[in-house]
């Protein structure tokens, strides 16, 4: 393929995902309120009570945005934070990071919080981390932690089951993932499990999602029927 083929076939993709953005956006705007928290609870519940996720020791979260209509985290969140690590000793609690935004071009950082205190709102009125805590202290940054997350519970608009994600354009979670990823791989450390949290309606056909090279694909999925597993980690981590 030439580089104008390759563009056309990266146009043509864009295109694709603008169009199933809509779809999406429009099934979600139209989700009934009571089914909306039936699930939210449901799917919280069930990685609360899941093997994968109460072993986990340090992970990476989304907060969720009532205004994007994102599965909810605030009952996860709250758990973490009722019993969070403590001076770098996780065998208690865990150690939470959470993403702040820090510019247009893809760039996002996961930095730690201890309480939901920790969260301020920004120009888009989402919550996120201040960069610096109460004490003036730089938060840390997941990219220069010492030790590795194990999981990564992940937003996204759609997804289907070979775990291919739709997100909503910005490109910051795959841009994060794959610098992630990157990091690992060069420390030797155990890749992070990729974890899509997703409503019903938000699991579409296979095939449906286009994908470029730089799409991360997630491990598992949780929906209101319970865990989708679907890369070899997450079948050998989530043994159902």
């Amino acid at each position: 393929m030439n580089n104008n083929e390759e563009q056309d076939h990266l146009n043509a993709i864009f295109k694709q995902k603008q169009v199933l953005r809509s779809r999406v956006r429009k099934a979600l705007k139209s989700m009934d309120p009571i089914l909306r928290s039936q699930e939210d609870n449901a799917i919280q519940n069930i990685v609360l009570e899941s093997p994968w996720f109460t072993s986990s020791q340090r992970l990476c979260a989304y907060i969720s945005c009532k205004s994007l209509r994102e599965v909810d985290t605030s009952k996860l969140l709250s758990e973490i934070l009722q019993n969070p690590a403590q001076d770098g000793r996780t065998n208690m609690g865990k150690r939470l990071y959470v993403p702040r935004v820090e510019d247009k071009n893809s760039h996002m950082r996961m930095l730690n919080i201890s309480s939901i205190d920790d969260l301020v709102e920004n120009s888009m009125n989402i919550l996120e981390p201040a960069p610096v805590d109460g004490d003036g202290n730089e938060r840390e940054d997941v990219m220069r932690a010492n030790e590795p997350v194990d999981l990564l519970l992940l937003p996204g608009l759609a997804f289907d089951r070979s775990g291919r994600r739709l997100g909503r354009g910005g490109g910051y979670y795959d841009t994060f993932l794959k610098n992630y990823q990157e990091l690992a791989k060069a420390r030797n450390w155990k890749q992070p499990l990729l974890v899509a949290l997703s409503y019903s309606l938000q699991i579409i056909d296979e095939g449906s999602i286009s994908v470029t090279p730089n799409d991360v694909p997630v491990d598992a999925l949780v929906s209101p029927a319970g865990v989708i597993p679907i890369s070899p980690a997450a079948l050998d981590r989530m043994k159902l």
